[in-house]
């Protein structure tokens, strides 16, 4: 199936709900009480202003995105060798949608690579606002997990959640954010981990092309908060 034609099942399936509260709650960063080295430590003290306007702005201007709690943070990646203490900038989204047809009828790789396509480059680009992340030298990597309800989940019985992990080490990211790098060479250069629920379905090699929609969408009747621009 074409980029076009999984860009629109994508778009199909979007459900808004609810509006924006006041404040977004700081519980979605992990505190820095209880990260386990010094080097984590040392990160999100440097960067806990960088992690707060990133939460705000997904908060403010992505309203169907939730941020579960302790979800942005330095995480130590489980794939990569132990016991070195590598440390990626990590955010945890789930997406609200609805299912539709369209999206249902695409298999799952189709299903990660629009999802892929659609949130980890425009998820980047805001982890890295504050450009010196892409040069801090005790920062290994950066991490997007995307979850979304699994189309064929039973209405009644519990959802069962899909789940792509996105790895990439920093000088691929900075390749990235610098225009030297296409999504799609992010998507051929980073680890991308599938499940299926609990299930873990190991890398997946998906396609992934320019998607704009986070740029153009807007929700009716949608405002942000006094003073919020969103970009």
């Amino acid at each position: 199936m074409s980029a076009r034609l999984l860009t629109a099942a994508l778009a199909l399936s979007l459900m808004i709900v609810g509006g924006a509260l006041a404040a977004p709650s700081e519980d979605r960063i992990l505190p820095v009480d209880q990260y386990t080295s010094q080097k984590a430590r040392t990160l999100a003290q440097k960067y806990a202003p960088a992690l707060r306007a990133l939460n705000a702005g997904i908060y403010h201007c992505l309203p169907w995105l939730d941020v579960p709690k302790q979800s942005i943070g330095f995480f130590r990646p489980k794939h990569l060798a132990q016991p070195q203490d590598y440390r990626y900038l990590s955010l945890r989204i789930y997406i609200e949608q609805e299912t539709s047809p369209q999206f249902a009828a695409l298999g799952l790789k189709e299903r990660a690579s629009a999802m892929f396509s659609r949130y980890v480059g425009a998820m980047l680009r805001r982890m890295t606002e504050r450009a010196e992340l892409v040069t801090e030298p005790l920062l290994d990597g950066f991490s997007v997990i995307l979850g979304w309800v699994k189309p064929t989940s039973q209405p009644g019985e519990r959802p069962v959640h899909e789940t792509i992990a996105v790895f990439a080490d920093r000088p691929t990211i900075a390749d990235y954010v610098a225009g030297r790098a296409s999504i799609r060479d992010l998507a051929g250069r980073a680890v991308v981990l599938g499940y299926d629920g609990e299930t873990p379905l190991g890398r997946l090699k998906i396609q992934a092309w320019e998607d704009n929609f986070l740029k153009t969408f807007q929700i009716a009747n949608y405002k942000p908060e006094p003073g919020v621009t969103c970009r």
